[in-house]
């Protein structure tokens, strides 16, 4: 009978403490801005209190309502986005599996038409500048985060009588019909409708390793990066690295696709 009582003591000493931790860390986690505590209730009078020991003593509700900090959304509001992501969505790459998150990465700060479109190297009235993501106004540069940018880089084009203007490679007119008309289409006739869509599109886009070295396909000077940004720009290892293998291994550790049968 000793015994058993003995045990049961232990137990509870080894298990109440871990219940406790339990009930902590789920407070701490889901219910970050409620205090256990008698001091909760306790208003703080002290008369010499500091600016900077306010900062450090208030609890600001800061509308997460959860112990992770979490990261802004990649998508903002664009009310003049580039029209290719109406039909082609958001996050347009899927058929490069081994680049598809870089390059959709890159929707976010650069217009469809920069790589989709190449620039005749020849063509001086072919340029690139910033485009206010909410305004539409251009610029030649643009200050931003690193990587958030209030704006995108479009393709500008001088046009005959010497007017700036983007250059929008599909027709909106055009893009707007096909989309009203395209369920009452054949098959043949959606595929002629598309083919006539893309017809400024190039067959071959600008990759990678066309604009991340020296000289290329971007003039990053140009849209305003400054020198040590540069030199990362041009000398990015993922660049390289997609430019020289075809192929990717993964560790079967954490490769979950390895051993399966095509």
């Amino acid at each position: 009978m000793i015994n058993k009582k003995s045990n049961f003591i232990i137990k509870m000493i080894i298990i109440v403490p871990f219940f406790l931790l339990g009930i902590w860390l789920v407070q701490l986690v889901y219910f970050p801005h409620l205090d256990l505590s008698a001091k909760a209730n306790v208003k703080k009078t002290d008369p010499e209190e500091t600016v900077f020991r306010k900062i450090l003593t208030r609890s600001d509700d800061d509308g997460r309502g959860h112990f992770h900090m979490l990261d802004e959304y990649i998508t903002q509001p664009e009310p003049f986005k580039p029209l290719c992501l109406t039909c082609h969505g958001t996050y347009p790459h899927s058929k490069e599996q081994k680049v598809r998150s870089l390059l959709n990465f890159h929707t976010g700060f650069m217009a469809c038409a920069v790589c989709h479109v190449r620039k005749d190297p020849a063509n001086k009235d072919y340029f690139f500048v910033w485009v206010d993501r909410n305004t539409g106004t251009t610029s030649a540069t643009v200050e931003g985060g690193f990587g958030k940018f209030p704006a995108k880089i479009y393709p500008m084009l001088i046009t005959s009588g010497n007017e700036k203007k983007i250059f929008r490679p599909v027709s909106e007119e055009a893009a707007q019909e096909y989309l009203k008309f395209k369920d009452s289409y054949t098959p043949d006739q959606n595929a002629q409708a598309k083919i006539m869509l893309h017809e400024k599109i190039s067959k071959k886009p600008v990759f990678c390793t066309d604009c991340h070295k020296k000289d290329g396909y971007l003039n990053f000077a140009d849209l305003g990066f400054p020198k040590n940004r540069i030199n990362h720009l041009i000398s990015t290892e993922v660049a390289g690295m997609i430019g020289k293998y075809e192929t990717f291994y993964m560790p079967s550790v954490i490769d979950f696709g390895a051993g399966k049968t095509q």
